[in-house]
């Protein structure tokens, strides 16, 4: 795996995102992974749409054939550790995001988010926008 997809990046492709359906398309899906706090938004965000049946089916068809990665100890650890210097530096962003950054790291991954500016808060985590590439 290389890339970690931010839930950002996800919904792009899920409304249509030309930019975002040519990188997915270039890549091999085997490289290519959500967290499942991404999974959990997305679906949260389904269940909140006026059609959560048609966009439950397109999330499905969407991560058939990506790698879901769970949180665990190693993820709470490096989410423990972002979040605290984080918190020093008073540049504080949302646990869920955190979560996901902890993610990537831990894997060694690229985070591919239309929200650079927002995890540029973090130190080694390497990003990537494909919604503007």
């Amino acid at each position: 795996m290389k890339s970690l997809l931010d839930t950002d990046t996800c919904v792009f492709w899920l409304r249509g995102s030309a930019s975002v359906r040519n990188h997915l398309e270039a890549v091999d899906l085997e490289s290519v992974a959500v967290s499942v706090v991404t999974l959990a938004e997305l679906r949260y965000g389904a269940d909140c749409s006026t059609c959560p049946e048609d966009n439950h089916q397109a999330i499905d068809n969407f991560v058939n054939g990506i790698t879901i990665l769970d949180t665990d100890s190693e993820v709470a650890r490096s989410f423990g550790e972002i979040k605290a210097r984080l918190r020093k530096e008073g540049k504080l962003i949302e646990d869920f995001d955190l979560l996901i950054a902890a993610t990537a790291q831990v894997h060694n991954l690229c985070l591919v988010t239309n929200n650079v500016k927002h995890f540029n808060r973090i130190d080694d985590l390497r990003l990537e926008n494909w919604v503007t590439k």
